[in-house]
């Protein structure tokens, strides 16, 4: 419904009126005249008027096409408003959010900045009561919230106002009709509540580091006041200030991989009866070079003395300066970096206005080590002194003489700080480690001691060597790397990928395939939260259409009951519905999808994994399972796979554990669920795609082309094997994964490959949730074969489990090896 401007906040007066009845000689009621009705609701109103001099348009979004932004962050739809002014545009959603942002015609990278009511540390839980065009030009949108058990609202203004800046004012809204409460002590009177609040913002970026004015990128839990906060990925740069004065600026511990949203709101404001607190006013600028660019574009205080200063631009991708403040005591309180990419602007120089006051400023590029800190208005003319030193590292992998994809870590050694190409990927450089989808690479290297590793997955050889790498000087490092594991009929798969689509995931889709063809993954499930993503077009126009096969998924991101993987899906379909709805429903949609209808494959994801696991959610407690179940009629069990291993745990292989044993409980119990391991992988790094990766048997020669439908049904059947890192396989009696024998006695046959550099050191067979046998294993030359008699009653299964306690620090330090099959069943 929507209601006329401004929105008023009312209460009810009635004012019950009687006539007074004239009285009849014997005072009967029958001379009474009839009742009259109650008057009228007289409402008194707290008005809150948008602000004035707003610049631009504003409308409906008829549809996304229709928003002149590109990318695949752009989240508009009909329902939600555009704003537009001054070659920018911005989106706010019918949810009350900010959701898109970014020039005329260019690229959107927001993802969600949201206006903020806060009641002591806590984000106070709103309702959106109405999102309307409000002011005289109606170019302003207006958001209208309640706060749930206060007799609070919370009003957002958005609109384009001075310096061509996307603005926002909030302000806080007692309702007249408040209640008397209880203050606590016994026999107190009853009085009005006071009522306090902060107002602030809830900036998510997208799993990027914020960047801070007096810190820099956070990577930790801080609490900084601060002239802004900004950030930079995937093209696009925002800077947020607020007109009252500094920030301040509060991020949690990250999760390992993952950036804080911050948290902004500086001031307790009081709220009095039936009127509005102050009014909180920030601003919201952009650029498509760098955050500092963006920064310094903000209007927030009062103009301020400036002066012009050339920087140098230097002829490397990537490159920045990094500005401080200084004082007389030498000083440096970190301030902004600004874009210094040569390329970008065509010459060797750029002019920008920097506050006055001392300011040093430095050179730095991904894959350099920085230059020297001069004073700005100077390093421009001393720019041979002033540039980042770097060597160069020409890296060429190949097998049998020709060049094949491979995956490169550079670690640091002898006090040398391991390289730093950067969180966002550059051509498939993140962090420390290079993707080579070609086998070819020539990259800048700081000067320093190295060791670098070269892999390709979990069949080849490793090489690795010790390099110095001197300024100016090139450093030539040779792989040759051979496939020494037969994996001849399957093919290795990563059922849980996110990119770009996702909010969380900064990974533009050639960067996603490139990771994925360089470390052996053949078929690969683009698995973005609450959004269908197709590989298939990046791939082909990359040229590598032979190594890699995509499949169309959609991760169904519920917050009541957690994350589902369903595949496979046609392309640009719909994302499945994730809101309101129950697992019987996600699982229904799930099977009404096109193009395999009930075939379609459901996938628990992390299903311990605390507020995101379907597990936990349902408080499943697979020690009384059918209990358990019994007590939840809203449980579904009726999903194809089970996430056992994954990416997240490669590090704290613990957790694994928990996943296995509910997996043991569920067959016991009768549900021939099949168990995967899947990366997870947000970025280029930290959760590295294909750790673990599923062998699939398809019964080719492993690199002839698999069809989709062949590909679905050998993962349902289960003929699937988990690999973090070797490759393991069960027969009984002569029958594979995911096959059935009948009671008795039966050979066991468990083989075991892995490359020489993982180390295995035992494997377990597991019956019925239960070690059956571990089998010790030292000094291993090749491959394993271990053999056994058994006798199987009637609903028994057996798989098998490799393990190794070596990290595979070629590959991921700190990872040891992890690989189980799925089971033999028994009839």
């Amino acid at each position: 419904m929507r209601f006329s401007s401004p929105f008023v906040l009312a209460f009810t007066a009635l004012a019950a009126s009687c006539a007074a009845a004239p009285t009849g000689p014997t005072g009967g009621a029958a001379s009474d005249p009839p009742e009259e009705p109650p008057a009228p609701v007289v409402p008194r109103e707290v008005p809150v008027e948008p602000p004035s001099g707003a610049l631009g348009t504003a409308a409906p979004v008829v549809s996304r096409e229709a928003v002149p932004l590109k990318g695949l962050r752009v989240d508009a739809r009909p329902g939600d408003f555009v704003l537009s002014h001054a070659g920018r545009v911005a989106v706010v959603s019918a949810r009350g959010h900010l959701v898109d942002y970014g020039p005329e015609g260019g690229a959107d990278g927001m993802v969600s900045l949201q206006s903020i009511l806060q009641i002591g540390l806590g984000v106070a839980a709103t309702d959106v009561v109405r999102v309307e065009l409000v002011g005289e030009k109606k170019n302003v949108v207006r958001v209208d919230r309640a706060v749930r058990g206060q007799p609070l609202s919370h009003v957002s203004f958005y609109f384009f106002g001075p310096g061509d800046a996307l603005w926002i004012e909030s302000v806080a809204v007692a309702a007249p009709e408040i209640e008397p409460v209880d203050p606590g002590p016994v026999g107190a009177a009853k009085r009005l509540p006071a009522l306090a609040v902060t107002l602030g913002e809830n900036i998510h970026w997208g799993n990027v580091p914020t960047w801070v004015e007096g810190a820099g990128p956070v990577a930790s839990a801080l609490h900084l006041r601060t002239e802004f906060v900004a950030r930079h990925s995937l093209g696009t740069a925002y800077a947020l200030c607020s007109a009252e004065g500094p920030l301040l600026a509060r991020f949690g511990s990250p999760e390992y991989g993952f950036f804080e949203a911050a948290f902004t709101g500086e001031r307790v404001v009081p709220v009095v009866h039936a009127g509005a607190s102050e009014r909180r006013r920030v601003a919201v600028t952009l650029s498509d070079r760098s955050s500092g660019d963006a920064a310094l574009a903000l209007p927030c205080r009062a103009p301020a003395a400036r002066r012009r200063v050339s920087l140098p631009t230097i002829p490397v991708r990537g490159a920045r300066v990094e500005l401080a403040r200084c004082d007389a005591a030498g000083r440096r309180r970190v301030y902004a970096e600004l874009a210094a990419d040569e390329r970008m602007f065509g010459k060797t120089d750029r002019a920008v206005d920097l506050p006055e006051g001392c300011i040093d400023a430095r050179l730095v590029a991904p894959g350099h080590a920085p230059g020297p800190w001069i004073r700005v208005e100077s390093i421009a003319a001393e720019v041979a002194r002033a540039k980042p030193s770097a060597g160069r590292l020409r890296i060429a992998a190949t097998e049998g003489g020709k060049p094949i994809p491979a995956r490169l870590l550079v670690r640091g050694k002898e006090g040398t700080p391991d390289p730093d190409w950067g969180d966002e990927p550059l051509a498939g450089a993140a962090l420390n480690v290079v993707y080579l989808d070609r086998g070819e690479r020539d990259l800048f290297l700081p000067p320093g001691k190295y060791h670098v590793a070269l892999t390709r997955g979990f069949s080849y050889t490793a090489h690795e060597e010790d390099i110095e790498v001197a300024a100016g000087r090139d450093v030539s490092v040779r792989a040759k790397l051979e496939r020494v594991v037969d994996t001849k009929g399957f093919v290795s798969a990563d059922l849980h990928l996110h990119a770009e689509p996702s909010p969380d995931a900064p990974a533009p889709l050639a960067e996603r395939v490139r990771s994925l063809v360089s470390v052996g993954v053949d078929v690969a499930v683009a698995t973005d939260h609450n959004a269908v993503t197709d590989y298939g077009p990046t791939i082909r126009e990359m040229g590598l259409a032979g190594d890699l096969m995509s499949i169309v998924g959609d991760e169904v991101t519920s917050s009541a009951w957690g994350h589902f993987n369903v595949f496979p899906l046609l392309p640009a379909s719909m994302p499945l519905p994730w809101i309101g709805v129950l697992p019987a429903e996600i699982f229904a949609a799930a099977r009404a999808q096109k193009p395999y209808g009930t075939s379609t494959l459901l996938q628990v994801n992390h299903p311990r994994w605390g507020g995101i696991g379907y597990f936990e959610l349902l408080r499943l407690d697979t020690d009384d399972l059918k209990g358990s179940l019994d007590r939840s009629p809203i449980a579904d069990m009726g999903f194809d796979l089970l996430e056992v291993y994954n990416g997240d745990h490669s590090r704290y292989i613990a957790g694994v554990e928990p996943v296995l044993r509910d997996w043991y409980v569920l067959l016991d119990a009768g549900f021939r669920v099949v168990g995967t391991g899947n990366s997870d992988s947000h970025k280029l790094v930290y959760h590295e795609a294909g750790l673990p990766r599923n062998m699939v048997f398809v019964g080719n020669d492993g690199k002839a082309p698999v069809s989709e439908a062949a590909f679905v049904d050998a993962l349902r059947k289960g003929n699937v094997s988990v690999s973090g890192g070797p490759f393991v396989r069960i027969e009984v009696g002569g029958k594979a994964m995911g096959e059935t024998i009948a009671p008795g006695e039966a050979e066991v046959v468990v083989r075991v490959d892995a490359p020489p550099w993982i180390e295995v050191d035992r494997i377990e067979l597991v019956k019925r949730g239960k070690t059956l046998r571990t089998f010790p294993v030292a000094g291993r030359k090749g491959p394993i074969e271990q053999r056994s008699r058994e006798t199987f009653e009637k609903g028994d299964w057996i798989l098998a489990i490799a393990r190794g306690n070596k990290p595979m620090d070629a590959y991921v330090p700190g990872v040891p090896p992890l690989s189980f099959t799925n089971p033999v069943f028994v009839r």
